[in-house]
């Protein structure tokens, strides 16, 4: 019977890994931090050796280690970077050549690509791209927790800036009245009817009635589902729906700063 690699046994455990992840539905981001930090030591002590010309072997345990890390990261990064989750196995497949008795040669080529890669991960542990488009007060009060994992409190601060920004918005257009605790009750004031207090489109035509309804119901919509269970349970949010959230809290937030129309 043929001896499975170390590369072939670790594969069985990356499925593993995959599926416990799925149950878990956490992005166990500590960890995936630290074995980028690991496997990074490594190239780099690697790569030193190559630098210098000091040609040396690879034990079964290193490789296995390698491995191991490799396939963690896979793991951790297959919704941020999906390119890259398909070309690392491809690349550890290739990067170790020879056996547990004589040793392991090591692929400079797929050296490189793996040298590359993490590279780019170690600046990046998190695809960042999206943020380029939220509202800067979002961006401000919500993106580092985002990129430290704290997913659930990035979601619900971002709508409580939104909320803080009506408020705001409402002391502006209706100075020396008192803010209305409730936050239905500053929306109905702002967003209600032909005479809400703040005009941000032309309510002259039928589209234009529409539109100001539509968006009153996302606002209302947003913290009957968002805002206001949040205020009354921990809610627990996976990274794809803390995107989401932000997301539409942050077009919620344009709107808010479109110029207001003079009534005709």
């Amino acid at each position: 019977m043929r001896r499975r690699e170390p590369q072939e046994c670790l594969a069985a455990e990356f499925i593993l890994l995959l599926l416990i992840r799925e149950i878990n539905g956490e992005h166990m981001k500590n960890d995936y931090t630290n074995a980028l930090a690991e496997l990074h030591k490594w190239i780099e002590h690697t790569d030193q050796n190559l630098g210098a010309g000091f040609p040396f072997l690879h034990t079964e345990i290193e490789v296995q280690r390698v491995s191991q890390q490799v396939y963690f990261i896979v793991s951790c990064i297959s919704d941020e970077y999906p390119f890259y989750a398909v070309e690392l196995p491809k690349i550890l497949q290739n990067l170790f050549c020879g056996n547990p008795v004589n040793g392991f040669n090591l692929n400079k080529l797929a050296f490189a690509e793996l040298f590359i890669i993490i590279k780019q991960l170690i600046s990046e542990p998190l695809n960042t791209q999206f943020w380029t488009n939220i509202h800067p007060r979002i961006s401000t009060i919500s993106k580092s927790l985002y990129c430290d994992g704290h997913f659930d409190s990035a979601a619900e601060k971002a709508v409580k800036e939104l909320e803080t920004r009506l408020r705001e918005l409402f002391q502006q257009l209706k100075p020396g009245a008192v803010i209305p605790a409730k936050i239905g009750e500053i929306i109905g004031a702002l967003l209600g009817g032909d005479n809400g207090l703040f005009n941000f489109c032309d309510t002259s035509t039928v589209s234009g009635k529409d539109y100001r309804r539509g968006v009153k119901l996302l606002f209302d919509g947003i913290f009957a589902a968002y805002r206001n269970p949040a205020s009354h349970a921990n809610l627990s949010y996976t990274k794809r729906e803390a995107i989401e959230q932000i997301t539409f809290a942050s077009q919620l937030m344009y709107i808010l700063d479109k110029p207001q129309l003079q009534q005709l």
